[in-house]
C-alpha cells in the first residue's frame, strides 16, 4: 500500500494470522551478518541455518527476524540476492515468515563511510556479538549512516526499493521492518532518514505492512522521545522493543495500546536485566503482542555475553541488581540442547495454546 495503513486495516489484517512469534535469527556458525551474507561459505551458514530453521519450527516458532547488511548488497550484488532468497525460502520450507530489516545504525562506520571488508571475519571471544567496544579515539569520531552521504545514499535506496519491489506481493515476507532503532547513533539525525525511507518503501506499493522501532524506555504514560514518536507516526504496526522485567514492560505495553494498532516486539529476552522466557512470554501470549526474541542457538555471536553498557553499569555501581550468571539472550546451546529445559517447555506449551485457540 502506498499510504499509511489506518488502524482499523492493520487491525484486520493482524487477524488472518495466528499468534506470530519467534526469534531474531543469525545461524550460529556465522559471527556477523557480514557473514551471514556474504557469498564466503555460503552453503555451509544456509545448511547450518535449515537445521536451525527446523528447531524453530519443532519449538513452534512461525516466523524470523532478518537484519540486510547494505555493505554485502553493495559489494557482492548478484549472490546477496541469492542468499537473501534462500533465506526466505528456507523459512518457507519450515513454516516461518520473515520480517526483513532494511536499516540499522548500531553497527555503522565512525569516520568517513567506507564499505566492511567481506571474507573472513575477525571476532572475538567473550564479547557481545564478538565485537570488542570503541576506543576512545573510536568514540570521538563522527558516526556516518550511507543514508547520509553520496553515492552511498543513491545506492541504499537502489536496493530497498529493489527488495521491497520484488517481494512486494510474497506471502513469505510478513512485513517490512523499516528502521532498527533510529537515532540509537545518530541522534535527531536520523529522523530525516526514517522519512525518506518511508516514502521509498511506500512508493514500492508493498501489500504488506510497515514499521520503525521504538526502543526507549517509555514514562510518564507516554511516548515522550521525538524520534520514537516520529517511528509511531509513520507505522502501520506499532514495533517497539522490550528488555525490561515484566513491571516495567507492562505499562509501556498499556501505553502502545491507546495507537490502536497490532503491537509487534521485535526484540526482548534479556535474562541479565530479569526479562525472562517465565514473566514475559505468558505475558506476550495473553496480550496477542507478536514477538521475536533476541538470539536462538548459541554461536560465533555470542549473545549470552552481556552488552558492554551492562559491564559499565555494573562496575559504576548503579545497576547492581542485575543477574550476570545468567545467559543474556539466546534459547539453545551448540547441538541443540535447551540453555533452560523449563524455558522450552514454557514455550512450547504457549505455542500449543496458541496454535489450538486458532483452531475453529
Amino acid at each position: 500500500m502506498n499510504r499509511q495503513w489506518t488502524p482499523a486495516e492493520a487491525r484486520e489484517w493482524y487477524k488472518k494470522y495466528p499468534w506470530i512469534r519467534g526469534c531474531n535469527f543469525i545461524g550460529s556458525d556465522c559471527c556477523s551478518r557480514i557473514d551471514m551474507w556474504q557469498s564466503y561459505h555460503s552453503d555451509e551458514h544456509l545448511l547450518t541455518a535449515d537445521n536451525e530453521l527446523a528447531l524453530a519450527e519443532k519449538l513452534g516458532f512461525n516466523t524470523i527476524r532478518l537484519l540486510i547488511e547494505f555493505d554485502v548488497w553493495a559489494q557482492e550484488h548478484d549472490s546477496f540476492m541469492t542468499i537473501f532468497e534462500s533465506y526466505i525460502s528456507l523459512a518457507a520450507k519450515h513454516k516461518i515468515t520473515v520480517l526483513p530489516v532494511l536499516a540499522n545504525e548500531a553497527v555503522i562506520s565512525r569516520g568517513e563511510f567506507r564499505f566492511k571488508p567481506l571474507g573472513e571475519q575477525k571476532y572475538y571471544l567473550g564479547y557481545h556479538q564478538g565485537r570488542l567496544p570503541l576506543t576512545p579515539e573510536q568514540s570521538a569520531q563522527n558516526p556516518v549512516h550511507p543514508l547520509e552521504v553520496e553515492p552511498y545514499r543513491t545506492q541504499y535506496l537502489q536496493m530497498v526499493t529493489e527488495i521491497v519491489k520484488k517481494y512486494a506481493d510474497d506471502t513469505r515476507i510478513l512485513a517490512w521492518d523499516v528502521y532498527n532503532e533510529p537515532g540509537i547513533i545518530l541522534k535527531e539525525r536520523s529522523r530525516p532518514l526514517i522519512r525518506l525511507l518511508f516514502d521509498t518503501v511506500r512508493a514500492c506499493d508493498p501489500s504488506q505492512p510497515l514499521m520503525a522501532d521504538v526502543f526507549r524506555p517509555i514514562k510518564c504514560d507516554e511516548v515522550t522521545d521525538e524520534t520514537d514518536r516520529l517511528s509511531l507516526s509513520l507505522s502501520d504496526v506499532i514495533s517497539f522493543h522490550g528488555y525490561w522485567p515484566y513491571e516495567k514492560l507492562l505499562p509501556m505495553i498499556e501505553v502502545l495500546k491507546k495507537e490502536e494498532r497490532p503491537i509487534f516486539m521485535t526484540e526482548w529476552l534479556n535474562r541479565i536485566m530479569h526479562n525472562t522466557v517465565k514473566e514475559i512470554y505468558p505475558l506476550l501470549y495473553l496480550e496477542n503482542i507478536a514477538c521475536w526474541c533476541w538470539g536462538f542457538v548459541l554461536g560465533k555471536t555470542q549473545t549470552n555475553e552481556p552488552w558492554d553498557s551492562l559491564w559499565l553499569q555494573y562496575e559504576n555501581g548503579t545497576h547492581p541488581e542485575y543477574d550476570f550468571t545468567k545467559w543474556m539472550h539466546d534459547l539453545y546451546r551448540p547441538g541443540f540442547h535447551p540453555y533452560d529445559p523449563h524455558e522450552i517447555e514454557l514455550i512450547r506449551q504457549y505455542n500449543d495454546l496458541a496454535d489450538r485457540r486458532r483452531k475453529p
